[in-house]
C-alpha cells in the first residue's frame, strides 16, 4: 500500500511519520532548524544541506577536553611524559584522524540546490553532474522516522527529515518503500522539529514566501563575526535572561565550542551559494503571469480544508 500523510508506523523505540503527500499543514509554525534554505524569492525556494555543525561542535569540544587532560598530567599532577603520552594518543590517533575527514569533506563542493516553484507547484532535482529533472510538488514524500535510545541519563530522542522524489523518468510514480528515488535528508531530530522544518518548505509552496525565514546562510552577513556574535549574546539575554546568556552562549558556545571560528568556517564555505545554470532550468524559474499558476489539484484542496477545520478547533 503506498503511504499517505498521516501514516504512522511503530514499533518498539521506533516511529515514522509521513508527511506529505498530500502536503496539508502540519500545525507547527515554519523553522529552519537546521539551516537548509538557501535562496528565496517570490517564484522559488532553494534548499540545500550542508549541516557539519554538529560534527564541529563534536570535535572541537573533544579537542579541548584532550588538550585539558594532557595539561592536567603535565602540571596538575606534574607528570610531563604522561601528559605528552595522552596528547600523542588522542591527538594523533583519535583527534587527528576525526580532523582530517572533517576537513575533507568539508572542502567537497556544495551539491546543486533541490528548486521548489511554487507558482508551477513543480520541483527541479538537479544532480552535481548537472543533470536535471521536474517532478509535481504533489509527488513529493515527506518522511519524519525517530528513535529512542535509554542509558543511564535517561531517555533521548533522534530523528531527521527525509524528502523523497521520483527518478527521472518516474516523475509521477507514487512512493513506496521498495521503488527508488531521489532523497534528501536533514537531522532536526524527530516529531515536531522535523515537522517545523518541513513546514518551511509546504508553507512556501502552500502559503507563500513571506511566512518563510529568510535564506540562513546570509544571516548577519552585514555585519563582522564579532559583531554578529555580540548580537546573538543580546538576543539570547531578551529570551532567556543575561544569566543563561552569558554562561551558555558566550562562555560555553564560545570555549568550549568556539562558535565564532565554526562561523567563520561556514562564512567562507557559503560565500558562494550553488544556482542551477541549465537554460532550461532559468527559463524554469522566471516568473508567470498570476493567470498561468497552477492549480491545487481537487484532492490536495479538500485535504487541507479539513486540515485547517481540524487544527481551528483545537
Amino acid at each position: 500500500m503506498t503511504e499517505q500523510v498521516g501514516d504512522i508506523k511503530q514499533v518498539f523505540l521506533w516511529k515514522q511519520e509521513h508527511l506529505a503527500p498530500l502536503p496539508i499543514p502540519t500545525g507547527q509554525p515554519a523553522s529552519d532548524l537546521m539551516n537548509i534554505v538557501w535562496r528565496k524569492n517570490h517564484v522559488f525556494l532553494d534548499i540545500g544541506s550542508f549541516a557539519m555543525g554538529a560534527g564541529w561542535l563534536t570535535l572541537y569540544m573533544g579537542s579541548v577536553l584532550f588538550i585539558a587532560s594532557a595539561a592536567y598530567a603535565a602540571w596538575g599532577i606534574g607528570d610531563y611524559w604522561a601528559g605528552f603520552a595522552v596528547l600523542s594518543v588522542t591527538g594523533g590517533g583519535i583527534m587527528g584522524p576525526l580532523w582530517y575527514l572533517f576537513i575533507k569533506q568539508w572542502r567537497k563542493p556544495l551539491i546543486p540546490p533541490i528548486r521548489f516553484n511554487r507558482q508551477r507547484r513543480e520541483v527541479c532535482i538537479t544532480k552535481p553532474d548537472g543533470s536535471y529533472w521536474f517532478v509535481p510538488w504533489e509527488k513529493v514524500h515527506a518522511i519524519a522516522p525517530s528513535v529512542t535510545s535509554l542509558n543511564t541519563g535517561g531517555a533521548t530522542r533522534h530523528g531527521s527529515l527525509l524528502l523523497w522524489f521520483p527518478l527521472k523518468g518516474l516523475e509521477h510514480k507514487a512512493y513506496a518503500p521498495d521503488v527508488k528515488g531521489w532523497i534528501l535528508m536533514v537531522n532536526p531530530g524527530g516529531g515536531i522539529s522535523s515537522m517545523a522544518q518541513w513546514e518551511c518548505i509546504r508553507s512556501f509552496m502552500e502559503v507563500g514566501p513571506d511566512v518563510v525565514p529568510e535564506a540562513s546562510v546570509f544571516r548577519h552577513r552585514d555585519m563582522s563575526i564579532w559583531q554578529s556574535y555580540v548580537f546573538d549574546v543580546k538576543q539570547a539575554a531578551k529570551e532567556r535572561g543575561w544569566l543563561l546568556a552569558l554562561v551558555w552562549d558566550a562562555f560555553l558556545g564560545e570555549i568550549i565550542f568556539n562558535s565564532i571560528l565554526y562561523d567563520y568556517f561556514l562564512r567562507k564555505k557559503m560565500v558562494v551559494v550553488p544556482d542551477l545554470t541549465a537554460p532550461e532550468v532559468i527559463e524554469w524559474s522566471k516568473p508567470l503571469p498570476p493567470e498561468q499558476w497552477a492549480k491545487r489539484s481537487p484532492e490536495l484542496e479538500q485535504a487541507i480544508l479539513q486540515r485547517e477545520a481540524e487544527l481551528a478547533s483545537r
